[in-house]
């Protein structure tokens, strides 16, 4: 344990800064809370720009949703999935790029493994069924059906 020391010449002197060399000058409480002040602003101000450039470098990088696209009351921007249920693996790609080849949005085509014993646009509110209808121009003749529990928008 440490034991107490006996105060010396130094330690008796008043702090000042006007002496320069190797004297230990006691700083003033309103000194030390000067310190502290500047160390949180230091902090605030590093952490927030850390935080605040993070987010803007993950907007940077986001892929940004698509532009609403309206064409006689139809918005062509909402998205399409294709889904191939014929167990063959080869309807999916071709359909997916005819409806993008028409200007449609199609993130991604899949194919299942599941039969799906007929073809058909299927949406998930009524809203869409103008959009489908301008589908049924690039398909052909596909029947729509109704369909709340989708899990998309629309699917082929």
């Amino acid at each position: 344990m440490a034991k107490a020391k006996s105060p010396d010449a130094l330690d008796l002197l008043k702090a000042d800064f006007e002496h320069v060399g190797r004297h230990r000058a006691r700083k003033t409480a309103r000194e030390r809370w000067v310190e502290v002040a500047w160390l949180a602003l230091a902090s605030v101000v590093l952490s927030s720009s850390g935080y605040f450039g993070l987010q803007y470098a993950v907007n940077a990088m986001a892929t940004p949703a698509p532009t609403k696209n309206i064409v006689n009351g139809v918005d062509l921007s909402t998205p399409i999935i294709v889904i191939d249920g014929s167990g063959t693996r080869s309807f999916a790609a071709r359909i997916g790029q005819e409806l993008l080849d028409a200007n449609y949005v199609v993130p991604y085509s899949r194919t299942i493994d599941n039969l799906i014993p007929k073809s058909s646009i299927r949406i998930k509110e009524e809203s869409l069924r103008l959009l489908a209808k301008r589908m049924q121009a690039v398909l052909g003749k596909l029947p729509i059906e109704l369909d709340p529990t989708n899990k998309y928008p629309v699917e082929v």
